[in-house]
C-alpha cells in the first residue's frame, strides 16, 4: 500500500498535484504550508524541502519537489489512471511540463506579484512585461483549443490541470480573457470537472 502527503498551500501551483491526486482517486494526506505566514521557511518544513517551497509530495518515503517530477512520478507509480494519454510519449510529456514549468510559470509570478521580481525596476513594467507575453501564448492556445476540448485533444490529463491553475492565478490577479474566447469556455469546462471541484475544495 502507498502512503502518500502533498505539501502544498492554498493558491499555490500545488493546486495541480492536488488536482492529479483527485484525478488518480490516490488517497492521500495535504499537509498546508500557508505561504503568506512564511511557514515554508520554518525549519520543520525545510527539513521536508530544503528549497522552501511547494508542492513537496512524501511518495512512500521519498520526497519529490517540482511540479513536472511530481506528475511524472504519479503517472509511472499509477498509469492506470492515465494522467497522461497513452499516445503521448515520455519525451513529449517532460517537453510539455517544461514548457509550462519554465517558459509560462514564472510569468504568473511576474504578473500576479510584480513586487517581488521588480527590485530595483518599475513594478508596472514587469507586470506589463509579462502581460505582453501572454498575449501570445494564450493566442496559441486559443488556438490550440478551437478544435480540440483539451491540450491532447479529446483526452483530459495533467497539462490541462497545469494549464487551469495557470489561468485560475491570471484572472483571479485580473487578467482578461476576452480576447481568448477558447481559453474562457476551457477554463469554465474545467470548473466542472470532480476532480478539478475536490481540489478546490480541499485547497
Amino acid at each position: 500500500m502507498h502512503t502518500v502527503t502533498l505539501y502544498g498551500s492554498p493558491g499555490a501551483c500545488s493546486l495541480v498535484s492536488m488536482i492529479a491526486l483527485e484525478h488518480a482517486q490516490i488517497p492521500y494526506t495535504l499537509n498546508n504550508v500557508i505561504l503568506a505566514k512564511g511557514e515554508h521557511k520554518r525549519p520543520e518544513y525545510l527539513a521536508v524541502n530544503p528549497k522552501g517551497k511547494v508542492p513537496a509530495l512524501n511518495l512512500n518515503g521519498r520526497v519529490i519537489t517540482e511540479t513536472p517530477a511530481i506528475l511524472i512520478a504519479l503517472n509511472s507509480t499509477w498509469p492506470q489512471a492515465r494522467l497522461f494519454p497513452e499516445s503521448v510519449d515520455s519525451i513529449q510529456r517532460i517537453s510539455d511540463l517544461s514548457y509550462l514549468a519554465s517558459g509560462v510559470h514564472p510569468l504568473v509570478t511576474r504578473y500576479c506579484r510584480p513586487d517581488l521580481i521588480a527590485g530595483d525596476s518599475d513594478v508596472n513594467e514587469v507586470k506589463a512585461r509579462a502581460e505582453s507575453a501572454f498575449a501570445g501564448i494564450f493566442n496559441q492556445l486559443n488556438t490550440t483549443l478551437s478544435n480540440q476540448a483539451y491540450w491532447y485533444g479529446d483526452s483530459w490529463s495533467a497539462m490541462d490541470a497545469y494549464w487551469f491553475w495557470v489561468i485560475r492565478r491570471l484572472t483571479g490577479a485580473g487578467f482578461q480573457l476576452d480576447a481568448y474566447q477558447h481559453v474562457a469556455a476551457y477554463f469554465e469546462q474545467m470548473h466542472t470537472l470532480e476532480p478539478v471541484e475536490l481540489a478546490l475544495k480541499h485547497s
